[in-house]
């Protein structure tokens, strides 16, 4: 089975889903106290990385980690309208049809296609669902008592995490690794790029930029 993964943010479509999350409760004036907070506490690693105290690895992992902070209380019920409503109103207007032209020829060719984020993992199905992709591996979101606690389960689908998640998602699976393809636009995505013969660099970060050209990888969006 050849297997065709795509990341999300910047690759699928060209926002950043902590923007659809602040859209949203900030128009539907929900949990804008945990929200807030989250900016104010994660707003302050940029500068620390611009300065080269933080690397640009470690500032995603945070932000990604502490995203399932603004769903603190939801329950199962409330955080499935949340998503939809996140996944319709903010990432399919900023959809990249290039990119969605290359998800639809895998499928047609039976490919697996597979949406790998950081984002959290229920958010990220109802965005592959409405994208007409079934299979999705995020951050799982912990549910207690039929109410999300504010907590995500580690490891976090992010960098050397994706391949993780990805490879415990897959176990027993027949892949062929060398004929499948992964796409994604950031330079920690490289862990899930290498785990193929086909990396393909989207609308790629300077650092992906230059590690795609050097070998000799396809580019799209250059």
């Amino acid at each position: 089975m050849i297997v065709a993964i795509f990341d999300l943010d910047g690759t699928l479509y060209t926002g950043h889903i902590i923007q659809g999350i602040i859209l949203h409760h900030r128009s539907k004036r929900v949990n804008r106290l945990p929200l807030y907070f989250y900016m104010a506490t994660h707003m302050p690693l940029w500068p620390l990385w611009q300065l080269g105290i933080l690397s640009d690895g470690n500032v995603r992992e945070l932000w990604a980690r502490h995203l399932s902070w603004n769903f603190r209380g939801f329950t199962r019920e409330l955080a499935a309208e949340v998503f939809t409503w996140i996944a319709r109103q903010y990432v399919q207007p900023l959809v990249r049809q290039d990119v969605m032209k290359r998800v639809h020829d895998h499928l047609t060719a039976d490919h697996r296609a597979i949406l790998v984020s950081g984002t959290p993992a229920p958010l990220l199905s109802e965005v592959g669902r409405l994208l007409g992709i079934e299979e999705t591996v995020g951050t799982p979101l912990v549910l207690k008592a039929g109410r999300y606690t504010g907590a995500c389960e580690l490891p976090l689908c992010q960098g050397l995490g994706k391949v993780s998640r990805l490879r415990d998602y897959l176990d027993g699976e027949s892949i062929i690794w060398s004929d499948s393809c992964a796409y994604a636009d950031n330079y920690t995505d490289l862990p899930l790029l290498e785990q193929v013969g086909h990396p393909v660099a989207v609308y790629p970060d300077e650092e992906l930029a230059a590690h795609a050209l050097n070998r000799g990888w396809e580019i799209i969006g250059q």
